[in-house]
């Protein structure tokens, strides 16, 4: 039968001659341990192909007519992705390698797409050749098997990889979507607070000034009352409460910040905004220390700069509660003014440090408008510095703000 098939194919023309035919026969793995005169056999009855980069050799489903061996080049295995278009590349073929054998093997249509990566030159084996190649030697049979074992990993192999990319791309789409929808909610929360703001703020802060100074008024005209001072001292705190929540949202809602720069003393400015929250500090039973072992001069906006450390200390203070101790330190590191402030309170879970600086957000207080801290980040930027936040639960929380020297 053999001998039937290799008159029947010898009118094929030959290009390759027989010799090198045999040469390329024998370096491939499923036909070793054949003797010389099998691979002459097997070499005339095997066709010479070419084909182009990019050519289609054979299409997913086709019938299944010969088996290959690759001279030179190589082979993509293609799989059509389902309710696509697209194609999926399993694994790749190269000199030496063999495909083709399986929908010959399980008498089905063909389970991939083979497509040319480049240039190639190919020898095939007729489905009759090849089934008798099989009767005929029984190794040939293992062999094959190994070869779709091979494929068969080397296909899992890509198919976890490509599995691993599609995750983390879709884990990046998500992300980005997630923070665009994010954006999306903090642009109209933004815009909310730029109408209100814009509105009502000014009306809110003319009354709370008529209000807080009829209350100074009040304990002017009681100066021994101690039930009268102690009401009117509340009413006062409580109105510079708020006019200091419409002061930030009116700061927020301007968006562009503009800033009246001036050169300050940073040590002197430090001690002198000390001055001013010492005594409250000091019936809170907190106690504020300041090495003030360096002078420099830098270029700020006072008023704003103001702002930034009334926030840090406020939020210093309302994290130790009754107790505890303030540290604010100076350090020359370079072009910079490294100014920090540390407390010893209860501290910040690890989510909440990640949102400190998120417009809106509140982590220690239950009242507020939760724009504080993003406030004083906005104003830092804008004086061309930066700010950092380290904090552990129980353990305290550090801020790092970084000027730059005038």
């Amino acid at each position: 039968m053999f001998k039937f098939l290799l008159l029947r194919l010898s009118q094929y023309s030959k290009v390759m001659t027989r010799e090198k035919k045999i040469e390329i026969i024998k370096k491939t793995e499923v036909f070793k341990n054949l003797s010389y005169e099998d691979f002459r056999q097997i070499a005339e009855v095997s066709k010479e192909l070419n084909f182009k980069k990019g050519e289609i050799i054979f299409e997913e489903n086709s019938n299944a007519d010969g088996f290959y061996i690759i001279c030179n080049g190589e082979v993509e295995i293609l799989k059509k992705v389902e309710d696509t278009e697209q194609n999926e590349i399993l694994a790749v073929k190269r000199d030496g390698d063999v495909f083709g054998e399986m929908a010959i093997i399980d008498d089905l249509p063909r389970s991939a797409t083979i497509k040319a990566k480049t240039d190639i030159t190919l020898l095939k084996l007729s489905r009759d050749i090849f089934n008798e190649l099989l009767k005929s030697f029984s190794h040939i049979a293992l062999e094959i098997a190994r070869n779709v074992c091979s494929t068969v990993r080397s296909t899992n192999i890509n198919y976890i990889r490509d599995l691993e990319k599609r995750n983390k791309q879709l884990k990046t789409a998500y992300q980005k979507l997630k923070k665009t929808q994010n954006e999306l909610i903090q642009a109209e929360k933004l815009s909310l607070v730029g109408k209100f703001a814009s509105l009502i703020i000014h009306d809110i802060k003319n009354p709370m000034s008529n209000i807080k100074a009829y209350a100074e008024l009040i304990s002017m005209n009681y100066p021994n009352d101690p039930k009268t001072n102690k009401s009117t001292n509340i009413i006062v705190k409580e109105v510079e409460r708020l006019n200091n929540m419409a002061s930030e949202l009116l700061e927020f809602s301007r968006g562009d910040m503009q800033l009246n720069k001036t050169p300050v003393n940073i040590s002197a400015f430090i001690s002198t905004m000390i001055d001013i929250v010492k005594e409250d500090l000091k019936n809170k039973d907190i106690i504020i220390s300041f090495n003030d072992n360096i002078d420099s001069i830098v270029l700020v906006d006072i008023e704003r700069m103001k702002r930034v450390f009334l926030n840090l200390i406020t939020n210093s203070a309302d994290a130790l509660l009754t107790g505890g101790k303030i540290s604010i330190k100076l350090n020359d590191e370079d072009n910079w003014i490294k100014w920090s402030i540390q407390d010893n309170g209860f501290g910040m879970e690890e989510e909440t440090l990640n949102r400190i600086f998120e417009p809106f957000f509140s982590y220690n207080k239950k009242g507020g408008t939760g724009l504080g801290m993003t406030i004083v980040k906005n104003i830092i930027e804008k004086h061309s510095g930066h700010i950092k936040c380290a904090s552990k639960k129980n353990h305290g929380t550090k801020f790092e703000i970084f000027l730059p020297k005038a």
